[in-house]
């Protein structure tokens, strides 16, 4: 399972209301839509291992995962996929030809920034705030897309990791360029000093007690 990074966007609500989708739900594809097609809720491996032998996708940079999915690919057979794995496959490599990514896991990844769209989602436009999760990221590349969409307002845009003092911060936008920043370094990298400042920040941010160690 991923990390659950909570994100907490303030603009005027008519900025907001860019991000909701007809369901009233807040949905990256409001912003920036898959262009391919993917019926199926689940990514058949197999099915995205054969198509990525197919045309030929380079291995990851680092080595062992790279050794990992070079001894996946060699062992894929796209003839003997089940019949929903081959149906996935054609799609995969349709969706590749038509808009460069083969599903909208990997279109999330790289498009996105994070792998899914927005979860426990808190959407208060009065107040002129929503609040949502997503895995592993802040979906940067969707807010400074909504910000262009809007360039004469201002975005900030909080966020915090559960991983609690690291992979959080502030930022705020206008016309899609970060005006400014106040981001974590890593880790190993802050004074004590900072490392009791980004945890309070990301417990304030999530809403965590002092005392809850579990979440």
């Amino acid at each position: 399972m991923p990390n659950h990074v909570t994100n907490k966007v303030r603009a005027p609500s008519h900025v907001l209301q860019t991000l909701i989708n007809e369901n009233g739900k807040i949905d990256f594809n409001t912003i920036l839509p898959f262009g391919g097609q993917f019926a199926w809720n689940g990514i058949d491996c197999a099915a995205e291992e054969a198509a990525q032998v197919i045309t030929a996708q380079p291995l990851d940079d680092h080595p062992l995962i790279a050794s990992l999915q070079q001894s996946n690919r060699s062992r894929v057979d796209a003839l003997k996929l089940s019949e929903e794995g081959f149906e996935q496959f054609v799609q995969m490599l349709r969706n590749k030809r038509s808009c460069g990514h083969f599903n909208t896991l990997d279109f999330a990844r790289d498009v996105w920034g994070t792998k899914w769209n927005a979860y426990d989602q808190v959407i208060d436009l009065d107040v002129g705030e929503v609040s949502f999760d997503t895995a592993w990221s802040c979906p940067m590349p969707v807010l400074q897309e909504l910000s262009k969409r809007h360039p004469d307002d201002e975005i900030i845009i909080r966020y915090a990791d559960e991983d609690l003092g690291c992979n959080c911060g502030t930022v705020k936008l206008k016309a899609g360029e970060v005006v400014s920043s106040d981001i974590a370094r890593r880790w190993d990298e802050m004074s004590e000093q900072d490392q009791q400042k980004w945890v309070a920040f990301a417990r304030d941010l999530k809403g965590w007690p002092e005392d809850n160690e579990d979440e």
